[in-house]
């Protein structure tokens, strides 16, 4: 008959304590675990514990793994391999104390130095201290000038840190062998970087030469957004409209496609556009700006005023959504809606563009006297704008404020030299006087 127990303790004695251990976890028997560590670290090679903590730190096994590996310092105090892989652990762990003392007690003449600095710098870099892991990853790379890791390392520290130029060097030097580093996309980098540098062209172009490279959703949405940069609005459609398709929800998106088709006249795929992206973030100021002016200009006006409406809703102190909404107001000869926008607020906090809105809607419901006010505060900016002239001498001729009038012509004039009907006004007015 067969006797399973005889063959499991066969099989016990042929395998070493750390296999032993390791086959209980494996086999969620965790009875002996203190027992058969004993017995590890009292009888295994030091090669045997060496592989045991690795496993049982892959395993998340980190309180074991740190016992094997303080028993091999201190079985061998000068061997700093071991010290670096227990520094991981109790960083890995939040003790960052011990942690960090272990790798510094590390000597620069040690064999582990070099990943000493490497973890030190990965150490730094998460706890947002992106200065001393440059630091760390430069001393490292005169250790090792051609470790394509920390070249990677530099290139990306100095990419978080805005240093774009350099970033683009070593990213382009790292390419040269690699199309990948890690789940990093290099030629999706050499692209941000040029971006980021306003080279929009290059970057365009550095992502059409590597199109089958763009996988992920957040590099089309990268690509994207490029496009549109370098007022490629076909390609960057292109893109968008994969970013959407794949991930309808993907919110950030929508205002770049808008932007797209906008600058393509597309009317109608910037207000479909705006109205899908606003079913998923209604706190999109930029889709309702968008979305209301493709309205517009499609003669939706209706459509134009809700999103308009709805956006100041969301977003009461956006003064563009406010400007668009008086500018529909005053298009419709809708004065008082157009007067009542303004109508909390101070002086102080309107636009030249809202004074300039005011003065006309006021002209028309004749209180001559407002619009008089609203026509001197806008002019500072409009002085050399020659239909807000126009309108502004429309009223003071109407007001028959001559020597004004007469004023604002010739500054008209200046503007506009050819116009001869503004001209034979002025000569006119002059006659009067005579």
């Amino acid at each position: 008959m067969y006797n399973y127990c005889d063959s499991t303790n066969e099989k016990s004695e042929k395998m070493t304590y750390s296999e032993q251990l390791l086959d209980a976890i494996q086999n969620h028997d965790f009875s002996d675990n203190r027992i058969l560590l004993k017995k590890a670290l009292d009888n295994d090679d030091p090669e045997i514990l060496a592989s045991l903590a690795e496993n049982l730190t892959d395993l998340g096994f980190t309180d074991l793994s740190k016992e094997v590996y303080r028993f091999l310092i201190g079985q061998f105090p000068k061997e700093d391999l071991f010290k670096v892989y227990l520094a991981e652990i109790l960083l890995n762990d939040g003790d960052e104390d011990d942690g960090l003392q272990l790798l510094y007690d590390v000597k620069p003449d040690s064999d582990a130095y070099l990943e000493s600095l490497l973890d030190l710098a990965d150490y730094y870099q998460s706890n947002g201290l992106i200065e001393t892991a440059h630091q760390k990853l430069l001393e490292a790379h005169k250790l090792a000038p051609d470790e394509d890791a920390i070249n990677f390392g530099l290139a990306e520290l100095d990419y978080l840190s805005g240093d774009y130029s350099e970033a683009l060097d070593l990213y382009r030097e790292l390419a040269k062998n690699n199309k990948t580093f890690g789940e990093v996309v290099l030629s999706q980098r050499i692209a941000a970087c040029l971006a980021k540098l306003g080279e929009y062209e290059e970057a365009a172009n550095e992502i059409k030469s590597h199109e089958n490279d763009i996988l992920s959703i957040d590099a089309l949405y990268e690509a994207g957004l490029i496009m549109l940069s370098a007022n490629d609005n076909k390609a960057a459609i292109k893109y968008l409209d994969q970013v959407i398709e794949t991930q309808p929800d993907y919110v950030n998106a929508y205002p770049l496609l808008a932007q797209a088709y906008a600058a393509e006249d597309n009317n109608e795929e910037v207000l479909r556009t705006a109205q899908t992206g606003l079913s998923y973030n209604e706190l999109d100021e930029v889709l309702y700006s968008l979305g209301a002016k493709a309205a517009a200009n499609l003669n939706q006006l209706d459509e134009a005023e809700r999103l308009l409406k709805k956006g100041l809703e969301v977003a009461p102190d956006n003064s563009d959504l406010r400007l668009q909404l008086s500018n529909l107001y005053l298009h419709q000869h809708q004065d008082e809606a157009n007067i009542g926008l303004f109508k909390d607020l101070d002086d102080e906090e309107l636009e030249p563009q809202a004074h300039w809105n005011l003065a006309v809607s006021y002209q028309r419901l004749e209180d001559y006297d407002k619009a008089k006010s609203e026509f001197l505060l806008a002019y500072p900016a409009f002085q050399n704008n020659a239909s807000f002239l126009r309108q502004m001498i429309s009223l003071f001729y109407e007001l028959r404020e001559i020597p004004t009038t007469k004023e604002l012509i010739k500054k008209y004039l200046q503007v506009q030299p050819d116009d001869l009907d503004m001209q034979d006004m002025l000569d006119e007015l002059n006659n009067e006087n005579e």
